[in-house]
């Protein structure tokens, strides 16, 4: 093993609890069966060293957290925005506030949560020790603020002089976006590209977009909007569907910053319009919804010339917006007000401000209430039912506010709630996270997905020997990974691939978190981590993967077994062009997941070491 590394690791991990914020639930799962390990993925647990320092003592007198096991319910989850007059968040609202009903029958709400955009997360003390060479971990080094953040900017239909002018503004955002703020930035073209994985970096957000230093499928105009889809709803949906399947399993509520100068969908029939379209949009828009996106639809173009009809205000989300009913308004900016109002979020158009814009859409987005129900049927009756969601008038001035929330549902979802829950002064309970797929762990080891910290954890990442060519059998195992897909054709058999390049990584595990302990000394059930770790191309594609189960380290010593130290050791061979890697832990008995990314290929150790000196 390595001595040194099992010394600060179990340091780190007990004095992670104590950064700035506690850690909150942010994943929920059903249970599933890990795959087995290929011969060529050898994975186990990791050989214990009686040079390792002891697990850390803990004080009698200290309270231990309290155990939270959840289970799967079926409920409801709505985001509701409040807003007053002036477009301004709401703040302290409580839920004798809401009411809620679904078909016109009253709901009654079973959890109530609030989220402030000022809230932060946990984060690293400025004071901390730089991390041994290889090691990586998932605390953040500042707090996190607001939920996730998607900037789509749809060149396709944006015309090329409006490109210039909302890049110029989107880096102008960017350069003074509020700290903390995590964001994704997808880009269309010839097709749908994702330019930036998640990050609340500045430097690395504006490094994405700067067209002086343009990245790759990042074009400093794209040219040809016209010829690829411009005005096309069949496009525009399929990148919609694409960015929610990609976000589906991703925990809490993510906003989705939609940049373009048109938007060519209308929920509604259009004359011309084949039946299944309109169906398809219907579907993407509640697929958004259910995943808890909600879209902001922002106009690139700017201010518009008054369109025919009158001109009525929209909440003065901006000093200078200037905004139209939706009778009198383009099919476009109809459209967007659609959108939003579908999925929960806001819609900007007409204003040349579009930094502005990006910033009351992030602030506006961070400051949200969360409601649960639980729906009259029990079962999924393929039907979609209508929702609504008021403010009871007890002042005056909540007749004024402006709502802003999914407005239906057609599949009653399963979410994780806690089966001891803590109920508020209102009577009101912890708000359960959704239930998006089948494997949560897995659905969160995608490139450019947040990074979790539900549950500590730090990673040893080093490679095993030099770059080799792939064998026979591991070829047949790379095979199987997306990256390698290949299209079967009629009466002709593929053909083997040819050996490719390859490099072994090997990821050491350590967890170590304080409701172990408790679980252990309450004669509880034993928690079972389910590891998993996944290497992808510049493309996002999957080059190879595993996932397995861990189980507490066995030691000649209680107190190591009583802390409830995890490890695990995982070997994976990766083609030698890889660009990242990301490994994942969850805990099956409540969810709780931790999760991060490590750019390919890895800085030779010694240097790391001299940069570590020279800090």
């Amino acid at each position: 093993m390595f001595p040194a590394l099992s010394r600060w690791t179990l340091a780190f991990l007990v004095a992670s609890c104590c950064f700035v914020a506690p850690l909150t639930a942010q994943s929920d799962a059903v249970q599933s069966q890990a795959q087995d390990a290929s011969p060529a993925q050898n994975a186990s647990p990791a050989p214990t060293s009686q040079d390792a320092a002891p697990a850390p003592t803990t004080n009698p007198d200290q309270q231990l957290p309290t155990l939270t096991i959840r289970q799967t319910v079926r409920r409801v989850i709505v985001d509701v925005m409040v807003r007053d007059a002036s477009g301004k968040p709401v703040h302290g609202l409580a839920a004798s506030d809401f009411s809620i009903t679904e078909d016109k029958e009253p709901q009654s709400v079973l959890s109530f949560d609030v989220y402030d955009f000022d809230k932060a997360s946990i984060a690293r003390s400025p004071n901390a020790a730089p991390l041994p060479p290889g090691v990586f971990d998932n605390v953040p080094k500042a707090p996190e603020r607001g939920p996730l953040y998607v900037m789509l900017l749809d060149l396709v239909n944006t015309e090329t002089t409006d490109q210039m002018t909302a890049r110029q503004q989107v880096l102008k955002f960017i350069k003074s976006k509020p700290a903390g703020t995590r964001f994704a930035v997808w880009v269309t073209t010839d097709k749908l590209y994702l330019v930036q994985g998640f990050t609340e970096d500045k430097d690395v957000l504006y490094a994405a977009l700067d067209p002086k230093h343009t990245k790759t499928h990042m074009p400093k105009v794209f040219f040809l909007a016209r010829n690829f889809g411009y005005g096309d709803p069949y496009t525009a949906v399929d990148m919609l569907t694409h960015i929610g399947e990609y976000m589906d399993g991703f925990p809490g509520r993510k906003n989705l910053i939609w940049v373009a100068g048109t938007f060519p969908l209308a929920i509604g029939a259009q004359e011309g319009d084949p039946a299944y379209l309109t169906a398809d949009l219907k579907a993407a828009m509640n697929a958004l919804a259910q995943a808890q996106i909600a879209v902001f639809p922002v106009d690139a173009t700017g201010v518009v010339p008054y369109p025919s009809g009158g001109m009525t205000g929209f909440g003065a989300v901006q000093p200078n917006m200037q905004v139209g009913n939706s009778s009198s308004l383009t099919a476009s900016q109809a459209a967007q007000d659609t959108i939003a109002s579908a999925t929960g979020g806001q819609a900007f158009y007409s204003n040349n401000g579009l930094a502005n814009i990006l910033s009351t859409a992030t602030e506006d987005g961070g400051n949200y209430y969360t409601l649960t129900y639980s729906p009259p049927s029990r079962m999924d009756d393929g039907k979609c039912h209508n929702i609504a969601v008021k403010i009871a008038a007890v002042k005056t001035d909540k007749e004024k506010y402006q709502l802003s929330y999914r407005r239906s549902y057609c599949r009653v979802p399963l979410v994780s709630t806690a089966a001891e829950e803590n109920h508020g002064a209102d009577g009101t309970a912890t708000v359960a996270v959704p239930l998006q797929a089948g494997d949560v762990l897995q659905a969160n080891i995608k490139p450019g997905a947040p990074m979790l910290h539900d549950l500590v954890l730090s990673a040893y990442i080093h490679t095993e020997g030099g770059v080799v060519m792939a064998t026979p059998t591991q070829m047949l195992h790379l095979e199987e990974q997306s990256a390698f897909y290949r299209t079967h054709r009629r009466n002709r058999p593929l053909k083997p691939l040819p050996p490719v390049k390859i490099q072994t990584y090997s990821v050491d595990y350590h967890v170590l978190d304080p409701q172990f302990k408790l679980q252990a000394s309450s004669g509880g059930k034993q928690p079972t981590l389910e590891f998993a770790v996944a290497a992808f191309d510049e493309d996002g594609k999957v080059l190879n993967g595993i996932v397995n189960d861990g189980v507490p380290e066995a030691s000649s010593q209680p107190a190591e077994n009583k802390a409830g130290l995890y490890r695990l050791h995982q070997s994976l061979i990766v083609p030698a062009g890889a660009k990242s890697v990301r490994v994942g832990v969850r805990d099956r008995l409540n969810d709780r997941m931790g999760t991060l990314e490590v750019p390919l290929p890895l800085t030779p150790e010694p240097m790391r070491r001299a940069a570590v000196s020279a800090h």
